[in-house]
């Protein structure tokens, strides 16, 4: 048997609670992952919580929507809390009545990188991360479907996310 592990050097008896490498158990530490459940806790396991989940996937889906239309965006709704679910689907509301359709990458990203209110590199950092969340949400068929409608710049893109 080892000798048992101890801390010493310092003033005073040992540390409650200090175990030992012999001692130490790793599958007490391990926590089960659930998949995340909608588009913007994808998105947030991706880039954290410092970042706006819900203004990033307008700001990348808005110039999307058109292109969209239908089946695709009604999978991608429905990944989505109400409020910004009713925003993206409804073209009628305030963000996806100004963004002009995206028709090739150079003009979706400089379009994307002003809705994000940040530079274009930045920008297509959070185009990667939505596109690899929603793909993550979204059944195989949905994200092929998704997919298929996009110009073909921005398939590259949805591809390598």
């Amino acid at each position: 048997m080892p000798a048992r592990y101890g801390v010493g050097g310092g003033v005073g008896g040992s540390l409650p609670g200090v175990l030992g490498p012999e001692e130490l158990d790793g599958r007490i530490e391990w926590v089960p992952i659930r998949p995340p459940r909608d588009l913007p806790e994808a998105l947030a396991a991706r880039l954290g919580s410092d970042d706006d989940a819900g203004r990033l996937v307008l700001g990348v889906l808005g110039p999307l929507r058109q292109l969209l239309e239908g089946e695709p965006l009604g999978a991608i709704v429905a990944k989505l809390p109400l409020p910004l679910a009713r925003e993206l689907a409804d073209a009628e509301l305030n963000l996806c009545a100004k963004v002009a359709p995206a028709a090739g990458a150079a003009e979706y990203l400089a379009e994307v990188s002003r809705l994000v209110l940040h530079p274009p590199e930045t920008a297509a950092t959070y185009v990667r991360a939505v596109f690899a969340a929603a793909k993550a949400v979204l059944a195989p068929e949905e994200a092929r479907a998704v997919e298929a409608r996009l110009p073909p710049e921005i398939a590259e893109l949805w591809r390598g996310a």
